[in-house]
């Protein structure tokens, strides 16, 4: 089988889902060529065949995305953008795939490159276009962007499936857990982990570390861009990024505290963690990812960036009730998503997806 999975590179959610999927695929003797747009993946993600392209990047402020400059962008960029797509309808002309995975990538799921065989979107945001999946009040301009937004990149997809924490319908797929987490073995800890890139009420580190000392309460901290010089502080331990070290981290720890993302909290569920999460204000996407790990038992979620949360929260349920769920393999993912058996959509629904779109 011939497979060309597109990646947008905004973030580096979409990268670990390829870095596990993509061997599956291999191992299997399936020749995939990837094709990445945005920023530049950073080098400890490599793959045998890849093309880096100019896409549609988004502006992003305080962590949140900004719409308004990213069109303009996007307009200014233009002709950049129809090279792009024309290289990758050369690649898809040349390659002949038989069917095309596309990540949040607005390139590879473009109908521009006249592709002639299934073309999958697959990715979180495709699931907060799913009738069937429940969506929180509030911020209703933000949300509108956000699905059109969405509906725009992957507006040449045949099929579309979203990454969620609970099968709402057949058209969500489980979230995939790298092997580096599933093999590691977890042991309660004496620190707190704390992960802040974005959110505007935690870039004060002082405040933590005045908490940490007052509290007696050690910490490894994460992220924090207005730390200049990583290391000890007092009971805090602030530390560059380093995806290895960050999980042992996480799997020795005692709670985790972090940003809305979906894979972190998730990952830090696995490993049997309490969690609190905490959305970035006025981004639409995490208060939507609080509002499902809330309400499927995963995480605590809270409005404001609050460090005595950390003191309080309750162990996880150890026979949670998507623990089957989540914990399926990824080659199982990697079959729902190359499935191109013809069911018809009334065959396939739930009686739970028969709910009226936000």
């Amino acid at each position: 089988m011939r497979i060309v999975y597109g990646v947008h590179t905004q973030g580096q959610g979409g990268l670990s889902k390829a870095a596990v999927l993509i061997p599956i695929m291999e191992s299997r003797g399936y020749e995939v060529r990837v094709i990445t747009s945005g920023q530049r993946p950073p080098g400890c993600y490599q793959f045998r065949w890849h093309r880096h392209l100019t896409g549609m990047q988004y502006i992003v402020a305080n962590g949140r995305t900004h719409y308004s400059k990213s069109f303009l962008s996007w307009l200014r960029n233009a002709p950049e953008l129809l090279r792009s797509l024309r290289q990758v309808r050369d690649i898809v002309r040349e390659f002949q795939p038989d069917v095309i995975v596309s990540d949040f990538e607005p390139l590879t799921a473009s109908p521009l490159i006249a592709s002639k065989c299934e073309v999958v979107a697959v990715s979180r945001p495709v699931a907060l276009l799913d009738a069937a999946v429940p969506l929180p009040d509030g911020l209703d301009f933000d949300r509108r962007l956000t699905r059109s937004t969405i509906r725009l990149f992957t507006i040449g997809a045949t099929r579309r499936l979203g990454y969620h924490v609970e099968p709402a319908s057949y058209r969500c797929l489980p979230p995939v857990v790298s092997p580096d987490v599933r093999g590691m073995t977890s042991g309660p800890g004496n620190h707190v982990l704390v992960y802040n890139v974005f959110h505007p009420d935690a870039n004060r580190p002082d405040d933590l570390i005045a908490w940490a000392n007052r509290n007696r309460q050690p910490v490894i901290a994460y992220g924090f861009p207005d730390v200049t010089h990583p290391g000890k502080h007092g009971l805090v331990e602030f530390r560059q990024p380093q995806r290895q070290q960050f999980l042992l981290d996480m799997a020795a720890s005692r709670a985790v505290l972090t940003t809305a993302g979906f894979c972190l909290p998730l990952e830090a569920a696995q490993l049997g963690k309490p969690v609190c999460v905490v959305p970035i204000p006025g981004q639409w996407e995490q208060q939507v990812n609080a509002f499902h790990l809330k309400n499927a038992g995963l995480a605590q979620a809270a409005e404001h960036w609050n460090y005595d949360l950390l003191l309080d929260l309750p162990d996880p349920d150890a026979a949670h009730r998507m623990s089957g769920w989540l914990t399926t393999s990824p080659a199982a993912i990697l079959d729902r998503i190359l499935d191109e058996a013809t069911v018809s959509d009334v065959a396939k629904q739930p009686q739970s997806a028969n709910r009226t779109a936000a």
